[in-house]
């Protein structure tokens, strides 16, 4: 019998760093993931354009 590669591998829930669980993977329960989307929907969490990624308003409107 072959272990799965999640038994081969040990992940961490990236909010309380306990062992994750398959069934909420990458996190360890639903609480930890319900932290985790909340953060994201309060902008608790943002992604940083740098100088080179900066948008051209021209380029959006098309």
């Amino acid at each position: 019998m072959q272990k799965s590669d999640c038994e081969l591998v040990r992940c961490l829930c990236p909010e309380c760093r306990k062992d994750s669980v398959s069934a909420f993977y990458p996190f360890c329960s639903t609480r930890c993931r319900s932290i985790d989307l909340s953060r994201w929907l309060s902008d608790g969490y943002v992604i940083v354009r740098t100088e080179n990624e900066a948008f051209n308003k021209e380029e959006d409107i098309s």
